[in-house]
């Protein structure tokens, strides 16, 4: 079966919804089990990973994250891969701009590495198609049928959207090393029906008045705030749509109505609790259709919070209300009393930090040390601050009040991707 026809295959068959969660469970274990015996039979690192443990107590498997991953990947890959090579290929694409050398027909990329390391995402030319397929079911604004102009805004481009272009959709690349009054004319030239970029991206597009009418707007690469995605939702005079993807797999997708669904037709996503009563997890992913590199309970880093509500659009596929960022996003403040630190997810620091000033357009905060957090505003000149809603957090989780330094934000879109909210002090040393 050639790409496109793989492509086409994908796109058929993956559900547009799901109906129960049996029906969801059903699904993914006649999946589940069988790509658990194809890695068992062709990954050294798993098969020794796994030892003792039989397939069907899959669930009991001990998890992998980034560090492990990475450490065990030649063996980990189910093919003979030069890792060398691989890295020199990817490392070069990145210099050149150059994104068409493979091995082979496999295609090999970094991730962007702002959580301090980079991780490595290698696919078969079989697998990009599956993959292609599957995206532009849950997240083409339209049927594959008609015609699709899509414009992705990305840090690399990607063999895989070349092998999935055809005389109805077509992809263009902008290059976000590029700067960005630059590329707003070149995407006002191409003006695209689809527009993919992350939510930095999108809000420079917005108050920069870009003249582009997209029928669908998706955020991408970054975290979407609250903040960005009203100005964003209002300019484009649409529901800002979502992909939530990482180097370790597409984890989810927006469905009509804009609320965030995981991609329980590809991956079992279990979940380690962080704070079961309000719905927050790290996700540990199990993701059925990636061969080459498998992804078998992964623990990712990343804090997803529940939605509590059911979602209105009759989708059985979990609904998650935000994606909070990663465990670096978390701030650890002193326990009055005690040595000890309380973790702060960044919700709490949102919330206080937007009580600042109604007029408050962009921010940033940063745990800069134990008792130090920058925060940045825009407009800078902001006056009077209320700082009611930081007391009010320092009060109610029992820790030492943080000196709070303020300071200008600024922040112009770029392979460096915007984070709001993250600490760069380590509480552990």
């Amino acid at each position: 079966m050639s790409n496109k026809l793989l492509t086409l295959w994908r796109y058929m068959r993956t559900p547009k919804k799901f109906k129960s969660r049996s029906q969801i469970e059903l699904w993914q274990k006649k999946r589940v089990a069988k790509h658990i015996n194809f890695v068992r039979n062709n990954s050294v690192f798993y098969a020794n990973h796994w030892q003792g443990i039989s397939d069907e107590d899959w669930r009991k498997f001990p998890l992998v994250n980034k560090a492990s991953m990475m450490d065990n990947l030649e063996n980990l890959l189910t093919i003979d891969l030069d890792l060398e090579e691989a890295f020199s290929v990817a490392k070069s694409a990145e210099i050149t701009r150059d994104f068409s050398p493979r091995i082979g027909d496999i295609s090999i990329g970094f991730s962007s590495g702002t959580s301090g390391s980079r991780g490595v995402h290698i696919v078969s030319d079989k697998e990009a198609s599956n993959w292609a397929g599957f995206m532009l079911a849950r997240g083409l604004g339209g049927s594959i049928f008609g015609k699709h102009h899509v414009a992705l805004f990305l840090r690399a481009n990607s063999n895989n959207y070349g092998k999935i272009g055809s005389k109805r959709i077509k992809f263009s690349f902008f290059d976000l090393l590029k700067p960005m009054d630059q590329l707003q004319k070149e995407v006002e030239l191409a003006n695209p029906t689809e527009l993919i970029a992350p939510p930095s991206v999108l809000r420079y597009l917005a108050e920069n008045n870009c003249k582009i009418n997209p029928k669908r707007v998706v955020s991408a690469a970054e975290v979407l705030d609250p903040i960005d995605q009203k100005i964003i939702s209002k300019y484009f005079s649409q529901v800002v749509h979502q992909f939530y993807t990482s180097t370790e797999g597409e984890i989810a997708a927006t469905c009509e109505l804009g609320v965030l669904h995981l991609n329980e037709s590809i991956m079992h996503i279990g979940k380690e609790w962080i704070d079961e009563e309000n719905g927050l997890f790290h996700p540990i992913i199990t993701d059925f259709m990636r061969k080459t590199q498998p992804i078998i309970r992964y623990k990712q880093n990343d804090i997803l919070v529940l939605k509590k509500e059911v979602c209105q659009c009759g989708d059985a596929r979990t609904a998650i209300s935000q994606v909070m960022g990663r465990s670096d996003d978390v701030f650890y403040l002193q326990k009055k009393g005690s040595d000890d630190f309380e973790p702060i997810v960044p919700d709490f620091i949102r919330r206080a930090v937007m009580r600042l000033n109604p007029q408050i357009e962009a921010y940033h905060a940063i745990q800069k040390s134990r008792n130090k957090i920058e925060i940045g505003l825009q407009p800078s000149n902001l006056s009077p601050l209320d700082y009611s809603g930081f007391e009010e957090l320092f009060k109610e989780k029992n820790v030492e009040k943080a000196e709070l330094v303020i300071v200008e934000h600024t922040h112009t879109p770029s392979t460096n991707k915007l984070r709001r909210i993250y600490r760069e002090w380590n509480h552990n040393s």
